[in-house]
């Protein structure tokens, strides 16, 4: 009985570190502090990774 117990605990355990951000600790603004962090990382997040500033419709294959 006490091993149910035991693996219902570590289920829980692992759901809230997998799948929560606080558990995690992956957030989705990226590190941004005063005196360094990541370039441009005071701007807003976004979940998807889409950058919205970059139109893809504009790229080339390095052809004219």
């Amino acid at each position: 009985m006490e091993i149910v117990i035991f693996c219902i605990i570590m289920l829980a355990g692992v759901v809230y570190g997998y799948f929560t951000v606080s558990g995690s600790g992956i957030a989705e603004t990226p590190y941004g502090k005063i005196y360094g962090g990541a370039p441009g990382a005071n701007g807003r997040a976004s979940a998807s990774g889409r950058d919205e500033r970059v139109s893809i419709s504009n790229w080339t294959r390095g052809t004219r």
